[in-house]
């Protein structure tokens, strides 16, 4: 089952919509690899790169959320600490023990991406909204 993008998660945010974008593409391509038998460096390289990308996506958010002073900043924060300890945990199991782990990560992230945006992001986005901010 491919792992995509939908126009739901739109935030209106369009810089946090294209990161949000980038790491479903980097987890479908993370399942695709590891599908079709990558080679262990390409599968560890996309891991790499969705933990790269998701601090970076971290930091935005985080960004936008401090500069407008969302009141939820504090768990969002947390939210996004405990997601990156888990990407860099899942990292070094899979340069350990490549094979089973490797099949387990875009399920994982494809289930946090989409809880994370719905229930997380989309209460910032509502919080901008009532101040007229988006």
């Amino acid at each position: 089952m491919e792992i995509n993008w939908n126009t739901r998660y739109n935030t209106g945010i369009q810089l946090i919509d294209e990161q949000h974008k980038e790491l479903f593409r980097i987890v479908e391509l993370l399942r695709r690899s590891v599908q079709e038998g990558a080679e262990r460096k390409v599968v560890e390289a996309l891991l790499a790169d969705l933990v790269a990308s998701s601090e970076r996506h971290f930091a935005t958010e985080e960004s936008y959320m401090s500069k407008f002073g969302y009141p939820d900043f504090m768990q969002h924060v947390s939210e996004h600490a405990s997601m990156l300890t888990s990407l860099h945990e899942l990292l070094v199991r899979f340069q350990e023990s490549h094979q089973a782990l490797a099949l387990m990560v875009p399920t994982f992230m494809e289930g946090w991406l989409k809880h994370h945006i719905s229930d997380g992001d989309f209460g910032f986005v509502t919080f901008l909204k009532a101040r007229n901010l988006a």
